[in-house]
């Protein structure tokens, strides 16, 4: 699902052949790499580890920012209006592709007015529920929504939110109705989920994990395609007899339409080494994702698997 929404946002992204001249006078001062969420969550944490090493890697410091706010959309635009030299890049998430899906109105057409730098990351939920919840698998969470139809809830990072998405997609393929309960952020959801206010969420996996150990949530299914390394024993969604079911979102940098064909290849290669780096490998592991290093045309199209 993530690849197919990535490739909805990237089919047009072709690069032109790159003026070298251009490229190593990239770049000329700070960069500035916008990210369109709070401090500390696992978007801010993967932006910053990539920053401090581009910030090798140029020379020049790349400085993350943190423009949250209207599901992405005000950072995303801050960006998208910037001008298009490379000193203004954007950490884009899956919103940049369900905003315009959903019914958000924005100030940018992402596919005229940004161009793709870099995958980074696809990034699985794992669907978590408070210990209270008498159900330790998700074929007997769908059972017991349904006997309650609406009584379960469901908490997310707000409408529209990838944990808002993940459920809502569960709950139509299962048929079951629960109950959206929209939090404003991740955080204030996976709290909500501990103290009991919700039943049911798709956490990110590093926000959970320290909580599924601890036994103060219960882990029954990731959504991504396969397991997750940090949860082996949580089967996937698929496994769990949703057949097909895939939900999953990635990161990826975006720069201003109109940026130099060769600062943005510049851009694509010093990224690649990045995500190659075995220090960064390591943090990415930490947090439960795995870097996706590809070069813009080559990036999933719409038949990829869902």
């Amino acid at each position: 699902m993530a690849r197919v929404l990535f490739a909805l946002f990237l089919a047009s992204a072709m690069l032109l052949e790159p003026d070298v001249a251009v490229s190593q006078n990239y770049p000329a001062r700070q960069v500035h790499m916008i990210v369109t969420f709070p401090p500390g969550g696992n978007a801010d944490t993967i932006a910053r580890l990539v920053a401090d090493k581009l910030t090798q890697n140029l020379r020049q410091p790349v400085i993350v920012e943190n423009k949250p706010g209207a599901a992405s959309i005000v950072g995303t635009a801050a960006v998208a209006q910037a001008p298009a030299d490379g000193h203004t890049l954007l950490q884009a998430g899956t919103n940049i592709s369900t905003n315009p899906a959903l019914g958000h109105k924005t100030p940018y057409d992402a596919e005229r007015d940004l161009e793709p730098v870099a995958l980074l990351v696809t990034v699985p939920a794992v669907v978590v529920v408070h210990p209270s919840l008498p159900v330790n698998t998700l074929a007997e969470l769908v059972v017991h929504a349904k006997s309650r139809p609406g009584e379960v809830n469901y908490g997310s990072a707000g409408n529209g939110s990838f944990p808002h998405l993940a459920v809502e997609k569960l709950a139509q393929e299962t048929g079951i109705k629960m109950t959206h309960v929209p939090f404003r952020g991740f955080g204030p959801a996976l709290i909500g989920l501990l103290r009991n206010d919700v039943n049911v969420l798709a956490s990110d996996i590093p926000g959970a994990l320290e909580h599924v150990r601890a036994g103060k949530l219960r882990a029954l299914a990731v959504t991504g395609a396969v397991r997750n390394h940090t949860l082996p024993d949580v089967p996937t969604i698929a496994e769990s007899g949703l057949s097909g079911y895939e939900c999953s979102l990635w990161q990826a940098i975006v720069a201003p339409a109109a940026t130099p064909p060769a600062i943005v290849a510049r851009l694509n290669r010093e990224t690649t080494a990045v995500l190659g780096d075995p220090d960064v490998r390591a943090a990415f592991a930490k947090h439960g994702v795995e870097p996706e290093p590809a070069l813009p045309r080559h990036w999933p199209r719409a038949s990829a698997t869902t």
